[in-house]
């Protein structure tokens, strides 16, 4: 049966980073994670006509869903000035095209990572406002949307998330490239609260919450996941 991770962690806590560590991992000589960060474009031509309708149908649906329930983040006010309201939603569409693509093309025994999925897209909104999400909005998106078997949370300390975040190729995440030196401190810091937040109130969750120091080294963070993802599958 697939195996769905799903990561979620600060800005610069090193979500990507170890999704494309776990990748190079091979049993028996064969790939068994896939990151859903990466195109799919291959797979998805590969798809007939008829998976190809019925998967935008389903990730459309979900997004508007989604936002139908959750429309009260539209009206939040942010510490960014721009409106990245069409951006995020065409970058949900995308990342989730991504997810349902590997889920109907992966085999038995392979595991999914969503990087990012409906979990962070979900919390984003929050690390940019004031405004706390509540129990009840997070256990509602609990029971509708949370279809995976693990999740993956990062962290690290404060400051070398900030040093990854400026450091990091391709740059700071789109909403907060606009933002001065103390507005990125209070995003990271809003993050970190708005994490502890979900995985707190998430009792409602039937799977396996994994925390992850990345400050270690990568071969202990590896061997950790794969622990834990292993002791639990048995």
């Amino acid at each position: 049966m697939l195996k769905i991770i799903e990561i979620i962690g600060p800005p610069g806590s090193g979500k990507t980073f170890i999704s494309n560590e776990l990748k190079k991992i091979k049993v028996n000589n064969k790939q068994v994670f896939f990151h859903s960060g990466q195109k799919q474009t291959n797979k998805f031509n590969n798809l007939n006509f008829f998976f190809k309708i019925i998967i935008n149908l389903k990730v459309i649906t979900t997004i508007i869903i989604f936002y139908l329930i959750f429309s009260k983040r539209l009206f939040l006010k942010k510490i960014y000035k721009r409106n990245f309201f069409f951006r995020v939603g065409l970058i949900i569409y995308r990342d989730l095209i991504s997810i349902e693509i590997l889920k109907k093309t992966l085999t038995d025994g392979k595991y999914l990572l969503m990087e990012p999925g409906i979990i962070m897209h979900f919390l984003q909104d929050y690390f940019y406002t004031k405004r706390k999400i509540s129990k009840i909005e997070i256990q509602i998106f609990n029971k509708i949307f949370v279809k995976s078997n693990f999740i993956v949370c990062t962290y690290c300390n404060h400051k070398l998330l900030i040093k990854r975040i400026h450091s990091r190729e391709r740059g700071v995440p789109q909403r907060m490239s606009n933002l001065n030196l103390k507005e990125k401190n209070n995003v990271i810091k809003k993050s970190i609260i708005e994490i502890k937040n979900y995985i707190s109130n998430s009792s409602n969750l039937n799977l396996k919450i994994i925390r992850i120091n990345t400050s270690k080294k990568i071969k202990n963070i590896k061997k950790n996941i794969m622990e834990q993802i292993i002791l639990q599958s048995k």
